[in-house]
């Protein structure tokens, strides 16, 4: 539900997203956003990474920082650490995880098993 008010709100499909960073607690975690966001189809999480749909240079990229996990999932700190790469990302800072002229990002995170989630949509001006 997120997801659908986030971009709503925005004015903004799924396909006018440049990259998204979201929360990967755990393996299962990312591959179920990616069927919440609407990326596949509910079961169909998988075929996103089986399909490259979500690689550096997919049609999605998601988690191009390595996700949280790569970060040791600070928790507490996960929403912050996930702002921070999308603003590093939109303002062409991200270094080697650099993605070609990103301009829309989202970025979800959830706190506790899907008691509290948010979804936030920027864009570089």
């Amino acid at each position: 539900m997120s997801w659908q008010r986030a971009l709503g709100m925005a004015g903004v499909g799924l396909v006018e997203l440049d990259f998204a960073e979201v929360h990967d607690c755990f393996t299962i975690a990312e591959l179920l956003m990616y069927e919440a966001m609407g990326l596949t189809e509910p079961g169909q999480g998988a075929r996103a990474v089986e399909e490259g749909w979500v690689f550096k240079d997919g049609k999605l990229p998601v988690n191009v920082s390595g996700g949280l996990k790569a970060k040791g999932h600070p928790v507490g700190a996960t929403g912050v650490s996930q702002h921070v790469i999308a603003a590093m990302q939109l303002t062409g800072t991200a270094g080697d995880m650099q993605l070609a002229n990103p301009r829309r990002a989202a970025v979800q995170n959830m706190g506790g098993v899907g008691i509290a989630n948010y979804v936030s949509v920027l864009e570089a001006v």
